[in-house]
């Protein structure tokens, strides 16, 4: 079997409502998903990360000449020569994510053409559902209205929810995490994301005065390029530092463990360099006794991704999903992405379960 052409499809899709993070406010959701199309009549879906637009240039550029050609199930071949060659001086950035997305879609044609899902193509499960979390708790004006949101969402069953902040100074967030702790009650555990919006100082005083809400875990409190600033911060409070969604390879994991920067590693399989080398990164976080909880920000195509990965490999936690309309989420599953009471449950569909159909295209895409 050989790929005979890569293809990007820009996805877009507004929102019913403005997203908001300590970083600024989007009104649109963007994805950059990857066909990998071979000589064999079977085809792959994989999803780049970051600027879309990016992903797309790289791929239509570079990438696709590289990877024609190549046997798509081999995949530590399409590693080696698209991550460890074509690659081998762009450690970071844009082209690992448009790598990312070809090897995840290599994955799904291994898994078509096996006639087997991912998650048995990496080892085969290690347990029958997943825990998840809601992450679509965004920055509001109105603090009441945020913590409407997150009682909708306990009301699923969902008993983890995160929510973003870090648009105002600690002091004047500090209500936002009273009022949507009061509405959760004791039983929900509650995340905070800070989109490496504060400073240290800011992120500890942070970390201070929410304390006392019994905070699950604070991600990215501080600028992802500033690894000793979060190791000092983890240093000084009890609270679980999550960290890595902006990282990049194994190398960059290697990294935050080595300075003592992280309690929850947050690989994005879109980012890293795809799903294998996510695999390695669970591996090492194992070695050094940090947990994984993969990051998620993305379409149906990641999600999936995501969930076969963790059905596999044992010391990950908490599938991140959107409860909300707002990413071109549900419409990739021909058979409905199962959740209930709380928990994801593995499909035994091939490859990765998802599909990219013409309605898809027609309501979304771009190009």
């Amino acid at each position: 079997m050989k790929i005979t052409d890569v293809r990007v499809h820009l996805l877009r899709k507004k929102l019913s409502s403005p997203m908001r993070i300590s970083r600024g406010g989007f009104t649109f959701r963007e994805h950059a998903v990857v066909e990998v199309i071979t000589d064999a009549g079977i085809s792959g879906l994989g999803e780049g990360v970051g600027d879309p637009r990016m992903v797309k240039a790289i791929i239509e550029g570079v990438l696709c000449n590289e990877a024609k050609g190549l046997d798509p199930l081999n995949i530590e071949g399409i590693r080696k020569k698209l991550l460890d060659g074509k690659v081998y001086f762009e450690r970071k950035g844009s082209v690992i994510c448009a790598v990312s997305a070809i090897e995840t879609a290599c994955w799904d044609i291994l898994g078509k053409e096996q006639k087997v899902p991912v998650y048995q193509l990496l080892g085969g499960l290690v347990c029958d559902k997943i825990a998840v979390y809601a992450s679509d708790i965004y920055w509001e004006k109105n603090p009441r209205s945020m913590a409407s949101n997150a009682e909708r969402i306990a009301k699923q069953g969902i008993r983890t929810v995160k929510v973003h902040l870090g648009c105002l100074p600690p002091e004047k967030e500090v209500e936002r995490v009273r009022i949507i702790r009061e509405v959760l009650g004791p039983d929900v555990f509650l995340m905070i994301d800070l989109n490496a919006g504060y400073d240290g100082p800011s992120a500890l005083r942070a970390a201070q005065l929410w304390k006392q809400y019994d905070i699950y875990w604070l991600e990215e409190p501080v600028n992802p390029g500033l690894a000793d600033v979060q190791a000092a911060l983890r240093k000084q409070t009890d609270i679980p530092i999550a960290s890595g969604e902006n990282e990049f390879r194994l190398e960059g994991f290697k990294y935050l463990f080595d300075q003592g920067a992280v309690d929850i590693a947050m690989p994005d399989i879109g980012r890293v360099g795809g799903i294998q080398e996510t695999h390695d990164i669970c591996a090492l976080a194992k070695t050094r006794d940090v947990a994984v909880s993969p990051h998620n920000f993305s379409s149906g195509v990641l999600l999936a991704a995501t969930a076969h990965l963790m059905f596999a490999v044992s010391n990950t936690q908490l599938l991140e999903i959107d409860t909300s309309d707002n990413a071109v989420y549900h419409e990739f599953f021909p058979e409905p992405f199962q959740i209930k009471d709380g928990f994801a449950f593995p499909s035994d569909r091939p490859g990765l379960g998802v599909e990219l159909s013409q309605e898809i295209l027609e309501l979304y895409c771009e190009n």
